[in-house]
């Protein structure tokens, strides 16, 4: 398990080996697309401050990404089950200790959950959903596999597609469970990798308040036979560096004794929620070092699918996606029956830019947009799709 290797490898992101701007700059130039060495500049000179080793990476992972996935990004859309949370993350607007008017406690029952999903995929094009959910104590096992057939049988009947699912960690019995009701993908973030902070910012005695028990759920995943998963942190709540330096070992981990590496990058970077007990820390990163992170990854991983989401500007969004290869998320709503019932209210503040309008001027900016990627992608790629088997 990682949990039993966690502390030589915080360790080791702790004192990273230094780099000279030549060193970095070469490093960035010359290392193939996946040499673990580059990981290392993370930490090197100049990496985020916008000027020749910035200009390298971007350059380079737009380059790399092209060749992979043809300038194209794979549309998702994010449907809200419930807003009903155990949990007490202190960043978060549905953080059971809030009482506030802020805050709407709802659960769609499945004939809602119909609509919302028949809307967005009849009226506005999408043929990936992913179901997301608090930790609703109602909301596991088995309506979980409910809702995951509802979706799936909702798309086969519209030209099929793919079925995503961002919850609380679960047993691998329940992964496997969803996995045989039709899911397609998994995607969970780690919040942080610092066992400190992510103890100060996950009070209380629910299953999130165990560092050790999330970050085991991608072993569970895996074992249960899912191989379309998604890792990732909330960017900001710790140093961010640190916490992407842990990131990156976590997936090589998971490649090596796993057998099967992370499909999914996610990419969410902190913001403020009302409701909230923490809206905001000094370990957010600039837009431009931002940018240069998650082009670092995609040269370490290059066929791995940053979820770029409407929590950033349209703008920031079509820059993460330069070259094609990640999930892009265009109409977004983060409270249960958004789309359709009209429910206001949010986890977090985000944006939401619709399909018809914005894909159109994605493509405007070079991208063209998969709306059923999930089917075909092997046939357009070469390798094997987000959820086949």
């Amino acid at each position: 398990m990682f949990s039993r290797d966690y502390n030589q490898h915080w360790l080791a992101t702790g004192a990273p080996e230094p780099l000279r701007e030549d060193e970095a700059l070469r490093l960035a130039q010359e290392s193939p697309p996946g040499d673990p060495a580059l990981a290392r500049l993370l930490f090197a000179p100049g990496f985020g401050a916008g000027g020749e080793l910035d200009a390298i990476l971007l350059a380079r992972s737009e380059q790399v990404k092209a060749a992979l996935f043809r300038r194209t990004v794979q549309a998702v859309v994010p449907v809200y089950v419930s807003s009903i949370c155990n949990e007490d993350c202190l960043y978060c607007n549905y953080r059971a200790g809030n009482q506030g008017a802020a805050v709407r406690r709802l659960r769609l029952k499945d004939e809602e959950l119909r609509q919302e999903a028949e809307f967005l995929i009849q009226a506005k094009g999408f043929h990936c959903l992913e179901l997301v959910y608090a930790s609703d104590p109602a909301m596991r096992g088995a309506a979980m596999c409910r809702h995951v057939e509802l979706v799936r049988n909702l798309l086969e009947r519209n030209g099929g597609g793919a079925v995503g699912l961002s919850a609380q960690a679960l047993e691998e019995h329940e992964y496997r469970s969803l996995l045989n009701a039709g899911l397609s993908f998994s995607v969970l973030w780690q919040e942080t990798y610092d066992r400190a902070r992510y103890q100060q910012l996950h009070p209380g005695r629910g299953p999130k308040a165990s560092f050790e028990y999330r970050l085991e759920a991608y072993e569970r995943m895996l074992a249960a036979g899912l191989r379309d998963i998604g890792i990732g942190v909330l960017t900001g709540l710790s140093p961010w560096k640190r916490d992407w330096a842990m990131l990156i070992r976590h997936e090589a981990w998971l490649r090596k004794h796993c057998g099967h590496p992370a499909a999914i990058l996610g990419i969410p970077r902190l913001k403020p929620a009302p409701g909230a007990l923490v809206h905001s820390t000094p370990f957010l990163p600039s837009d431009q070092e931002f940018l240069a992170t998650v082009a670092l990854h995609n040269l370490l991983f290059p066929e791995v699918r940053p979820f770029v989401s409407t929590r950033e500007s349209f703008e920031m969004c079509v820059q993460l996606a330069r070259g094609g290869g990640c999930l892009f998320t265009f109409n977004c709503t983060t409270i249960p029956g958004g789309y359709t019932l009209h429910n206001p209210g949010y986890q977090f503040p985000s944006g939401s830019y619709d399909a018809p309008v914005y894909s159109r001027k994605l493509a405007e900016a070079g991208l063209a947009t998969d709306w059923n990627w999930a089917w075909y992608e092997e046939k357009l790629y070469g390798h094997s799709p987000v959820g086949a088997s």
